[in-house]
């Protein structure tokens, strides 16, 4: 009996501050996975709250936790804890928002092309004061050479947003600290110029809006 291939490591990098309200519904969506070879980097971005206690309270050796000597922006938040994982390709989970279970595994297929160095998807916006939830994106999303799309209208969502760490790689710079709010939409667009963009059609997440949000307290 030929042996099953092993499915690549997939690093979910968890960034927290103060995130007690809804981490465990963030974490339990990534035991969730039908997908089963990741690990999660567990970012503490110095939380006064219990969003340690909460995270340590899983017996679950694929957790990783880690500190941050010093409080920082979300840019050089996600850098760090990138500079921590080891996975061939690199995920991203804040943890208001959640995934829906076969999130991974429609997702790490479409890298089989070797030119493809971000996988994307579609996902829900969930207003949780109007308790009201949409899809994002309508129609049919991108793929291939988008550098033009996104330009004139940015459409991946950071929930589902993988990459490929080869195609990290080739930047001069990850996250670029200059940034805070677009910080991800900066990286997505640096590493179209060069690399394409795959999407799952689909629904795969819920991204969360509350009155906490950066998006909403710094919007200015």
């Amino acid at each position: 009996m030929l042996q099953k291939k092993q499915e690549p490591l997939v690093s979910i990098i968890v960034n927290c501050f103060n995130g007690e309200r809804f981490l465990r519904q963030a974490l339990d969506s990534i035991l969730s996975q039908t997908y089963q070879n990741w690990e999660v980097i567990f970012w503490d971005n110095q939380s006064t709250d219990k969003s340690a206690e909460i995270y340590k309270s899983y017996n679950e050796k694929r957790f990783k936790y880690f500190y941050s000597p010093n409080h920082t922006l979300v840019a050089e938040a996600r850098n760090l804890a990138i500079d921590k994982s080891t996975g061939e390709f690199i995920a991203f989970l804040d943890v208001d928002d959640w995934w829906l279970p076969s999130k991974l595994d429609q997702q790490i297929p479409l890298f089989t092309d070797s030119t493809v160095g971000i996988v994307c998807g579609n996902y829900y916006i969930l207003y949780e004061q109007k308790n009201k939830t949409v899809k994002a994106l309508k129609g049919s999303i991108p793929t291939g050479n988008v550098l033009k799309s996104l330009l004139n209208y940015y459409y991946v969502g950071l929930l589902t947003l993988v990459i490929r760490r080869t195609a990290l790689n080739s930047l001069k710079r990850k996250f670029d600290i200059r940034y805070h709010l677009i910080c991800d939409m900066d990286i997505v667009i640096r590493l179209s110029i060069n690399w394409k963009v795959n999407c799952v059609q689909d629904t795969i997440g819920y991204y969360r809006i509350h009155e906490n949000n950066e998006t909403v307290t710094k919007r200015s």
